[in-house]
């Protein structure tokens, strides 16, 4: 009997530390509220990959950052709104986890917030969960579709 409990919990324990593990990242709603509107995740090219890749900063948090590039799916219609789409993107990166995402943004909180960090840096409207809105194209509804996942 001993054994049985014993091995249930073991399995109970294992499957609520897989749920809590895996659903630490916010990007996943993030990318689904994007898809909803029309975009998708593209590919960079070496080019794009290593004039971001080269910088100062993102050297500083490679280790612990994924990029994501959300871009305007290709209608088919016309071809300066295909262009018009290829040049629309929202640029998101994925901090592995919220501690990293503070150790990595805490430059960017006034000294007498440092020890509430994360809660700061979630009134930014730039950051959702464990991600931080890069970039997107101006006059796009990229920061709007990013505000509404918190």
């Amino acid at each position: 009997m001993k054994k049985k409990v014993s091995l249930i919990t073991c399995l109970m324990l294992a499957a609520v530390m897989l749920l809590v593990f895996c659903g630490c990242s916010s990007f996943g709603g993030i990318k689904s509220a994007y898809e909803k509107e029309g975009y998708e995740e593209a590919e960079l090219s070496k080019e794009i990959k290593a004039l971001y890749e080269n910088t100062e900063e993102y050297k500083k948090i490679s280790e612990v950052v994924k990029i994501h590039v959300m871009q305007k799916k290709s209608t088919g219609e016309s071809v300066l709104g295909d262009l018009a789409n290829k040049l629309t993107v929202a640029v998101i990166a994925e901090f592995n986890s919220n501690e990293e995402m503070e150790q990595a943004l805490k430059d960017h909180v006034t000294d007498a917030d440092a020890k509430n960090v994360y809660d700061e840096l979630q009134k930014l409207e730039t950051v959702s969960g464990n991600c931080l809105l890069l970039f997107y194209t101006p006059a796009t509804k990229g920061l709007e579709i990013f505000k509404n996942t918190k």
